[in-house]
């Protein structure tokens, strides 16, 4: 481990009997397979976006070695040729996983502090060796104020939407809206640390197959826009036209991210973020949507009611997760063990007003149980059931049942995490499956 950051610089040069755009220094610590990375990604002529003399753009992929370059693309004068063409210089700065994690996964809030130290600067002269340099600080998990703004303007549907998109495409390309800059970072903020990484972005580059960057800024005009979509097969976004998108067609990390920004409460969304630490990747966040989503309601409902603010008279115990049925158990040994060590069944600790209300949240138990284990007509037998029991029993009553439900899903999330990582995704699937079927969601 280091916290060493390498440097390159990728421009036009006729340097050591090469001609042309190429890696004209770079710091003793940069491995030759990174070089060579950083020769294919490297923007050329013509490349930035804007062509303004103040024009930018700011870069973000990872490298071979397991590092990360993050970069700055500017205009820096004249080509060495004399043909008249604006020279495009990238400074890069080769990251270690380490020192990105300390500025919570956030390449933008990287890019920022390296800025304000000068580090990324122009050089007149390319200096033919680089030095290593060393960054101090740290950022914070959310950009409170940069989340705030986008509230205000794209709104928070068009952030969701943003969020959906991303998680839902090989790449997406961005057109209209306030700056790439902008929406770009506040994607990032709003996921967490483990799934910051996923995403390579270009804020200012013009859109080229040698580098795939994830998420890519458009310009403004419709010909190249269509080029991209239909050649590349490329996802465009474009941001405040047409219709606003429609939050129900969205998934639970999505629609989290709709309330949170339409709630202004960004602390709701600091704290969890910060409780998931690197607990949570891109495969999570279906199920980890869902446990906000239900963690934001009972929080709202609870600073919405006066008895709130007096002090309980007791602590609530921790949630444990709810002991399947023995029918369950019986399709799938797994669920056995668990039925050993954990607590009974919602219907088992509501106390019921009466037992015909007892007997139907044990119907609920066993058909919930069983369809996350693996039952294919206990599924079914849920799907018609379900609906009657919600209109018998009420959404009040069926409150707990539900988010015990939830909680006994991701404990088996937790729980298929085989040795080398790989999660069992049959059974996962079922328990997002029943979990869309009780939260009214399309599964």
């Amino acid at each position: 481990m280091s916290d060493l950051i390498e440097q390159a610089i990728f421009t036009s040069a006729d340097a050591d009997g090469r001609a042309g755009y190429q890696v004209v220094a770079r710091s003793g610590g940069v491995c030759d397979p990174d070089a060579r990375e950083l020769a294919v990604w490297g923007p050329s002529h013509d490349a930035l976006l804007q062509s303004a003399p103040n024009a930018a753009s700011f870069n973000f992929h990872p490298l071979p070695s397991g590092d990360y370059c993050l970069s700055r693309t500017t205009p820096a004068g004249w080509e060495y040729s004399g043909r008249g063409a604006i020279r495009i210089y990238t400074q890069c700065l080769i990251v270690p996983p380490e020192v990105l994690l300390r500025f919570a996964n956030n390449p933008f809030a990287l890019l920022r502090a390296a800025m304000a130290g000068g580090m990324l600067r122009v050089h007149p002269h390319v200096p033919r060796e680089l030095p290593a340099l060393r960054l101090p600080g740290k950022a914070s998990l959310v950009d409170a104020q940069l989340l705030t703004r986008l509230a205000a303007n794209p709104g928070p549907r068009w952030m969701s939407n943003l969020v959906e998109t991303a998680l839902d495409s090989v790449s997406v390309a961005l057109a209209g809206g306030p700056p790439a800059e902008h929406l770009i970072a506040g994607l990032i903020n709003c996921l967490p640390l483990a799934c910051r990484t996923e995403f390579s972005f270009s804020t200012g580059l013009r859109f080229s197959s040698q580098r795939p960057f994830r998420v890519v800024a458009l310009s403004s005009d419709m010909q190249e826009q269509r080029r991209v979509e239909r050649t590349y097969g490329m996802t465009v976004l474009r941001v405040n036209e047409g219709v606003e998108p429609d939050p129900g067609a969205m998934g639970s990390w999505s629609r989290l991210i709709a309330r949170v920004l339409r709630s202004g409460r960004i602390n709701f969304l600091s704290e969890r973020l910060a409780a998931l630490q690197l607990g949570a990747d891109l495969e999570d966040l279906p199920l980890r949507g869902l446990q906000l989503l239900e963690d934001f309601d009972t929080e709202t409902v609870t600073c919405s009611t006066p008895s709130a603010i007096e002090p309980p008279d007791e602590a609530v115990p921790d949630f444990v997760p709810t002991a399947p049925s023995v029918r369950a158990a019986a399709n799938d040994p797994a669920l056995a063990v668990a039925c050993e060590c954990l607590p009974e069944a919602p219907s088992k600790v509501l106390e019921p007003d009466s037992p015909e209300v007892l007997a139907k949240l044990e119907e609920l138990d066993d058909l919930v149980y069983e369809s996350m284990g693996g039952g294919d007509t206990a599924i079914e037998r849920l799907q018609m059931v379900w609906p009657k029991l919600r209109e018998e029993l009420g959404d009040e009553l069926l409150a707990e049942s539900r988010e015990q439900y939830l909680r006994y899903a991701l404990s088996i999330w937790e729980q298929c995490a085989a040795p080398e990582g790989a999660r069992s995704s049959a059974r996962t699937a079922r328990a997002l499956d029943v979990l869309c079927l009780l939260f009214d969601e399309v599964p």
